[in-house]
């Protein structure tokens, strides 16, 4: 890795991270089978676990997936009951936040999912946390 940049080298660790994690599933569907969220997207409706999850792992090795399993990553709210849910304790919503990370273009490709670009996200939280500090936590933090 002599050569890259420190934001290179994060990006090909996640990227082996992504392949890791993507080689030991064996997208059996029982974290799509426990999500949450799963019920909430329209583009989820009868789809069959185990096709999503192989759709999963392809988008984890830098493949395109399927068009449920974009929709699946690009939902994930990281509820974390994936991971109890796994029979090959896997960290099942790590490999979901990567999934998610790489289907909204984090990964240095194109977006696949729709993207909210927000320049004023840091001054809402500044705004926000000042609302919750006391002055001496605002002089310290902020």
């Amino acid at each position: 890795r002599a050569g890259m940049n420190a934001g290179q080298r994060h990006l090909a660790r996640l990227r082996a991270e992504a392949a890791a994690l993507a080689d030991a599933c064996t997208a059996c569907g029982a974290c799509y089978q426990v999500c949450p969220t799963v019920a909430q997207i329209p583009a989820l409706a009868g789809a069959v676990p185990e096709n999503v999850m192989q759709g999963v792992r392809d988008i984890l090795q830098d493949g395109s997936g399927n068009s449920a399993a974009i929709a699946f990553a690009g939902a994930c709210t990281r509820s974390g009951l994936c991971s109890d849910a796994c029979p090959e304790k896997l960290d099942a919503a790590f490999l979901m936040r990567l999934a998610s990370l790489r289907v909204r273009g984090a990964f240095g490709e194109p977006a696949l999912v729709p993207t909210k670009d927000d320049p004023a996200w840091s001054a809402r939280v500044k705004t926000f946390a000042r609302l919750t500090m006391t002055e001496e936590e605002q002089t310290k933090w902020l």
